[in-house]
């Protein structure tokens, strides 16, 4: 008598649903890895003396000038219960430091990121890594807007690994990756960004709204630029609105009561708007005063005053007149930052110099553009949407008059058009499948741009510009890097010591591993989450039989 095997013979449709969720959750295990061996840190609980030494400060996790001024707000609120700065703080601050017209030191930034990531500080020095539990916050919602990629993207049309497949692009092959492992606001606004297009997305009812408001309110607290790269979300969302109170009307009537409740979702903007405008009271004495359009202190002297030319000033020669610089700081506006004649500049600075342009440091993204134009023929609405976005951020930041950001890794200032950029890039994705596009100019693009955005990640931040090199190199003496290899001269011989700035390698590999075989152990980590993410495309891709 022949045997009957007992159940249905397995094939490959049987455990496809499996082995595609399987692979999901491996991508995302491995992202959290990747984000944690790269966020930036140095074991304790610092105070301000601490935090004012080199090991703090250019050889370590606060070695820019926005990370400290933020880290000093925060440290100010939960160690001191103070939103003015002692002067120990505020030396900790400089240059990003204001005086208001009482003589009180108070931060120049918004003060939404610093309290944001209070809870991480908290938590981190309950076990004594209180700096890391505040980075480790950004690094969180970094992979929160990954996921939101993810999902705006299948809404769209694309595949579950096309749209991974993109958020490991934006991720890790992007500046954002250096920014999401330290204390920047940028994936802050991306994440309101982002979730205030999901919420339009899946839902049409009041809360949503109201949520859409409130987020937009609270990404002014967040950075106030925000105000207008929220403003094509925000007319779209209302759009939406006018839209889902007719169609209420029609199906139920009661055309007062909706119209009382729709509006009422306004009231949300006036609980986060109401503590910045008491914050601004606290800060500045008037609530309409940004603490940005203060006087700026750039050093203060033994006696606890502000020093009206720098020490850096003296030696490079570029003083300024004492009542020049008193004029020009009462003269600075809320929009008087942003001018026209910046275009051309800015235009040149976010996409094509070598020392902060796209085409050098991410060019893998630039094919989002192809999926926008892909998906305009679907979704017109939603590509407007999403094309309004990406150009008010780069019209934003090309008419600032510091489109490098300062020294910078990258283009921060466009972390949020990458964002959608990714967006558009998962639809291409979907599309393309494994055509001969995608191994010949996909693969290499990621692999390249991964590994200038890990080696920015793990390394450092501290990028100059291409103006400032000509005087730096009368001082040093010799030749200074303006492009991504600072930061593998960083990673290599000449500050080998301070190299990698991660945590992880300060706390538990500094000794054990050299710093180059570290990155490379965090690079094949990126990789190997864009393999996954590669082989689901392909598996998901295969036809049902």
């Amino acid at each position: 008598m022949k045997f009957r095997y007992p159940f249905p013979k397995p094939n490959w449709q049987t455990y496809r649903g499996a082995v595609l969720t399987a692979g999901a959750v491996l991508f995302w295990v491995l992202s959290v890895a990747v984000l944690t061996a790269s966020v930036r840190g140095l074991p304790g609980n610092p105070n301000t003396d601490l935090l004012r030494r080199t090991e703090w400060r250019e050889s370590g996790p606060l070695e820019l000038s926005p990370e400290r001024g933020r880290f000093a707000l925060l440290y100010s609120m939960v160690e001191d219960h103070s939103l003015h700065f002692s002067v120990d703080v505020a030396k900790m601050a400089v240059p990003d430091l204001a005086i208001n017209a009482v003589g009180e030191y108070v931060s120049l930034f918004a003060p939404a990121v610093s309290a944001i990531v209070i809870p991480g500080y908290v938590l981190g020095r309950a076990v004594g890594v209180a700096q890391v539990g505040a980075f480790s916050v950004i690094s969180l919602l970094a992979l929160f807007n990954m996921a939101l990629i993810v999902s705006i993207s299948r809404r769209l049309g694309a595949s579950r690994f096309a749209g991974i497949l993109a958020a490991a692009v934006f991720g890790f092959a992007t500046p954002a990756f250096a920014y999401a492992v330290t204390l920047y606001q940028h994936h802050v606004s991306t994440f309101l960004l982002l979730f205030s297009v999901w919420l339009i997305q899946r839902f049409r009812h009041p809360l949503a709204f109201a949520g859409v408001w409130f987020l937009a309110a609270l990404s002014v607290v967040v950075d106030n630029p925000n105000v207008f790269l929220m403003f094509p979300v925000g007319l779209y969302a209302l759009i939406l609105f006018v839209r889902t109170y007719r169609d209420r009307i029609s199906r139920n009537g009661k055309p007062f009561l909706h119209g009382f409740l729709y509006l009422l979702t306004f009231v949300v903007m006036a609980f986060p708007l109401g503590g910045f405008l008491w914050y601004n009271q606290v800060a500045t004495g008037n609530p309409l005063q940004l603490p940005g359009t203060l006087r700026d202190v750039e050093e203060i002297g033994p006696d606890g005053r502000p020093v009206e030319v720098s020490a850096y000033e003296r030696e490079t020669g570029l003083a300024e007149d004492a009542t020049e610089r008193s004029a020009a700081s009462t003269e600075k506006t809320a929009v008087g930052f942003f001018k026209t004649r910046n275009l051309y500049q800015g235009f040149f600075t976010h996409f094509v110099s070598r020392d902060r342009g796209i085409i050098f440091f991410t060019p893998v993204i630039l094919l989002g553009i192809v999926g926008l134009v892909l998906l305009y023929r679907k979704e017109t609405e939603w590509t407007a949407l999403l094309i309004a976005i990406i150009g008010v951020d780069v019209l934003l930041y090309s008419m600032w008059g510091d489109p490098w950001g300062g020294w910078a890794f990258g283009s921060r200032y466009l972390i949020p058009a990458y964002a959608i950029l990714a967006i558009g890039l998962s639809v291409a994705l979907s599309r393309w499948r494994f055509r001969w596009v995608v191994v010949s100019l996909f693969v290499p693009l990621f692999l390249y741009s991964a590994w200038v955005n890990t080696l920015g990640a793990v390394t450092t931040s501290m990028i100059p510009p291409e103006k400032q090199v000509l005087v730096m190199e009368q001082q040093s003496g010799h030749e200074e890097k303006y492009t991504y290899m600072r930061s593998w001269e960083f990673l290599h011989e000449k500050y080998s010591s301070v190299g990698v700035k991660s945590f992880v390698y300060q706390a538990w590999a500094r000794g054990r591993m050299a710093p180059e075989a570290y990155f490379l152990s965090v690079y094949g980590a990126v990789s190997l989450t864009a393999l996954c993410a590669v082989l689901g495309l392909a598996l998901e891709s295969r036809k049902r039989s």
